[in-house]
């Protein structure tokens, strides 16, 4: 179901809440392209700050917001966004904004400003740094819970990532935590404006046709591409 003007639907397929695979030894997906932008799109996200993979020109954007603390956005990004990202990212159909949607503890809003705070120092001179720590933080997700998130676990994930700079993401967390965290309020207001209550939840939407529809939750691939399929034909 499409619907235009910037308004979401649901699309086609359930919620399907995949059997974790923890302990999995799969590297985590790092994008061919990235880009920056200072612009608000056509569905109002405001993108000055936040991680963008893929061409700037592609006709499809991905909006997914994510709570580092969130076990279902780990399934995601273990289970379906390597393919979507390998079949529709860094083939030029989409482009995919990572946007904060913290609610799950009370780290989630601290490992938000640390992830706006990784991109901010490497987003020019080596984009898929933030990727691989974007990957090695979910990596350290607990099954029994969420109060392994802390400031020595991303202090340790910052500095174990290669040409993520430690020294320079604290100063950027101390000098620019108050405007980062208004930031991820504007990140909450389009989430819940499009109807996006938890995490992981995505909007897809056509910047050509004006066209968009919703997924919430951990759904498989076949689910995501026939939807994204179905936002680029729109």
């Amino acid at each position: 179901m499409l619907v235009a003007g910037g308004g979401t639907l649901a699309l086609g397929g359930s919620v399907a809440y995949l059997a974790s695979r923890s302990g999995s030894d799969e590297q985590g997906y790092v994008p061919d392209t990235f880009h920056t932008s200072e612009e608000t799109t056509g569905f109002g996200v405001e993108l000055a700050g936040r991680p963008i993979a893929g061409e700037s020109d592609a006709p499809v954007d991905v909006y997914y917001w994510t709570d580092y603390l969130c076990p279902f956005c780990k399934q995601f990004e273990t289970e379906t966004l390597p393919d979507v990202g390998r079949d529709y990212v860094d083939t030029g159909e989409a482009r995919l904004i990572v946007l904060s949607y913290p609610n799950i503890g009370e780290y989630s809003m601290p490992a938000a400003v640390w992830s706006r705070c990784v991109w901010r120092q490497v987003a020019e001179d080596d984009p898929a740094a933030f990727w691989r720590w974007h990957g090695a933080a979910f990596d350290e997700q607990s099954e029994s819970g969420h109060d392994w998130a802390d400031e020595e676990t991303f202090t340790g994930v910052t500095e174990r990532t290669e040409n993520v700079p430690l020294d320079a993401v604290d100063a950027c967390r101390r000098e620019r935590g108050d405007a980062i965290r208004k930031s991820v309020d504007a990140d909450l207001a389009s989430a819940q404006s499009a109807g996006i209550q938890g995490t992981p939840g995505f909007v897809l939407y056509n910047r050509e046709s004006d066209a968009a529809g919703k997924l919430v939750g951990a759904h498989p691939y076949e689910n995501f591409a026939d939807a994204l399929d179905q936002i680029r034909e729109a």
